[in-house]
């Protein structure tokens, strides 16, 4: 069975890497990779929107999908889990509910901007905390209002799919004023999207400089570096940022890849197990797992995975290659049974 799987992972790998970056929102009947949602709350006077302020993500014809808190940073992400359009809620205790649609049918990412405004009349609660029961101050920052606006011009420009003029209005709020990371770091995801990946690194290195904790920024640097074959590089930064905020798929996703680039397939399992159990849904990881699990000799459950990818994108890249090997995969493990 070893042998198997040695010479079918190879006829899966190059397929495999093949995916593009962040591939979730994977379904039958047709599916786009990269599904992304990125969300950034300001105070009223412009400061990141402290932790634990309560984001909800929701089909825009009804319906809960899930809730994430804010980081430090002010913000949040989302992995939608197919495309189509969606709302994205604030609804902390004591403030005005914000929402904003976001639809994911041309695109693959969105981009929104929220303020948490305390409701007139009412005293707010106490304000959300970190996980670890402080409260936020560190990551506030002083950011002048022309350099505020310039930022907000950019996210309405990145709503409306407008990345050239989105980067040019991050631009100029960096110049106003150089020490805002969360320009930076918005700058960087943008020209990802784009696919400057050399641009995107520049301006994600910068926005890490500037704020070391940003668990965001070091994913997306990952992802970056990913695109241009650095793969210890893009360990390095993915590990990282997963070290600051352990539950992001896309970065556990990312990270795997890189193992699988490198041949350490050995490492990109654990990764893989913490996006399938996040996004089960996601087909290009049940393949990619399973290509792990054969290389591993574990031809039952690289079967499982492998059936699982087909059910979930039966016309995805890596099809024509999964049906083939999967009747060798039964026959090996027909013969083990007699």
């Amino acid at each position: 069975m070893r042998d198997l799987g040695i010479r079918a992972v190879w006829l899966l790998f190059v397929i495999a890497l093949a995916f593009p970056r962040f591939a979730f929102g994977q379904r039958s009947g047709g599916s786009r990779v990269g599904l992304e949602i990125n969300v950034q709350v300001r105070t009223a006077a412009g400061k990141p929107a402290p932790p634990g302020t309560h984001i909800g993500l929701e089909l825009a014809e009804g319906g809960p999908v899930e809730e994430c808190q804010t980081e430090p940073d002010g913000r949040c992400h989302f992995i939608p889990p197919s495309p189509g359009s969606y709302v994205i809620r604030l609804k902390q205790p004591g403030y005005k509910e914000q929402s904003s649609r976001v639809d994911l049918i041309s695109t693959s990412k969105g981009y929104v901007s929220l303020t948490l405004e305390p409701i007139p009349g009412q005293a707010p609660p106490e304000a959300p905390k970190d996980a670890t029961g402080g409260s936020v101050s560190a990551a506030d920052l002083a950011v002048p209002d022309n350099a505020k606006k310039e930022f907000e011009a950019a996210q309405k420009a990145l709503d409306a799919k407008d990345f050239d003029s989105g980067v040019a209005h991050l631009r100029k709020a960096t110049e106003l004023y150089p020490n805002f990371p969360q320009a930076y770091a918005t700058m960087g995801a943008a020209y990802l999207e784009q696919k400057k990946y050399k641009e995107a690194q520049e301006a994600l290195e910068k926005a890490l400089q500037l704020d070391p904790k940003a668990a965001g920024a070091y994913i997306e640097l990952g992802a970056t570096l990913n695109q241009l074959k650095d793969y210890p590089g893009a360990v390095t930064a993915l590990t990282k940022g997963l070290d600051l905020n352990a539950d992001v798929p896309a970065g556990n996703y990312e990270l795997a890849k890189a193992y699988m680039a490198q041949q350490q397939w050995q490492n990109a399992e654990s990764p893989l197990r913490k996006v399938i159990a996040a996004q089960p849904d996601m087909a290009s990881a049940h393949v990619m797992l399973g290509n792990v699990l054969l290389k591993k000799g574990d031809g039952p459950g690289a079967l499982n995975e492998f059936q699982t990818y087909l059910k979930l994108d039966p016309n995805g890249p890596s099809a024509p290659g999964v049906r083939e090997v999967i009747p060798k995969i039964q026959a090996a493990l027909a013969k083990q049974t007699k």
